[in-house]
């Protein structure tokens, strides 16, 4: 049986799995629903690529770019959102080491640790999300142009 709290009263909700009842609570149910979410806005964003690509296929050579540049901006979102999930965690880390009976000089470090590293995460997100628009709106531009044959990278 999945349980993740020991009190009772915690408790919210009983659903059956494979003849197993599952105790779900309120923060449970929470990460549920924000998984849910990720997991919509990740298919919304496929089903835009499907058509968007259908769209560059009958425009011509700007099918196989935009199915790339939408398979770039989903791996892009993807990571954004994983440095999300990371920021949470160190925060509730920063949250409950200030509760704990460390002292100051230790808590002074690991606090400017933390929240340099969630300075950082921050930077990378805000920078993705500048490349997921500017892909976005190259797609809707002109790509009629090839590249040479020779790529340096």
């Amino acid at each position: 049986m999945v349980s993740r709290s020991k009190n009772i009263k915690d408790k919210i909700m009983k659903i059956k799995k494979k003849g197993e009842v599952i105790n779900l609570t309120e923060s449970d149910l929470k990460r549920i629903v924000e998984h849910s979410n990720r997991l919509d806005e990740g298919l919304g964003r496929r089903i835009a690529s499907g058509f968007a690509g259908i769209g560059g296929m009958f425009k011509g050579g700007g099918y196989n770019y935009t199915k790339y540049a939408y398979q770039l901006s989903g791996a892009i979102n993807e990571l954004n959102e994983e440095l999300e999930e990371t920021k949470k965690e160190l925060s509730k880390i920063r949250d409950k080491s200030y509760k704990s009976k460390m002292s100051d000089e230790s808590f002074d470090l690991l606090n400017d640790k933390t929240l340099s590293s969630m300075g950082s995460y921050d930077e990378l997100v805000n920078a993705n999300k500048e490349i997921m628009d500017a892909l976005d709106k190259s797609v809707n531009s002109s790509r009629e142009r090839t590249r040479p044959d020779n790529i340096n990278i």
